[in-house]
């Protein structure tokens, strides 16, 4: 857990996925929650085990993420049909900001998942934050 609290709450950029894996009832989602109410980082946890198909995973997530950004959201439109129109309307909520912590508890539960959802979630980070440091200049 201290290992978890170090990657969270520091300043420093964080690795772009976490995976926490294991038994069933061994209080990750609990260490999670309180982990995140501990670090000073907004954040948001998406209870994927309530979310009937994937366009009320991604709406409830834009929901949420809005939710935990407060003023600093800027207004989107909160329906999506598909991952491509859940990530514009991310990058438009997260524009400015460092760090943001989103968990989607109980992932590998959702109902009627598209089996595109998982990968494209792992690949999140990756495509709504810019790069922390500009490429490097071609040299030509």
């Amino acid at each position: 857990m201290q290992q978890l609290a170090c990657l969270l709450a520091s300043d420093f950029p964080s690795p772009p996925n976490l995976v926490l894996h294991g038994t069933e009832a061994t209080g990750k989602s609990l260490s999670v929650n309180a982990l995140l109410n501990a670090i000073n980082h907004p954040s948001a946890i998406i209870r994927s085990r309530e979310c009937i198909t994937t366009r009320h995973l991604l709406e409830r997530t834009l929901s949420e993420v809005q939710e935990a950004l407060g003023d600093y959201a800027r207004p989107v439109d909160g329906r999506c049909e598909n991952i491509a129109a859940f990530v514009v309307q991310l990058q438009r909520l997260l524009e400015g900001q460092k760090k943001f912590i989103l968990v989607f508890d109980n992932i590998d539960r959702q109902r009627d998942a598209a089996p595109t959802l998982l990968p494209a979630l792992a690949r999140l980070a990756e495509i709504v934050l810019p790069p922390l440091l500009p490429y490097p200049p071609f040299l030509t």
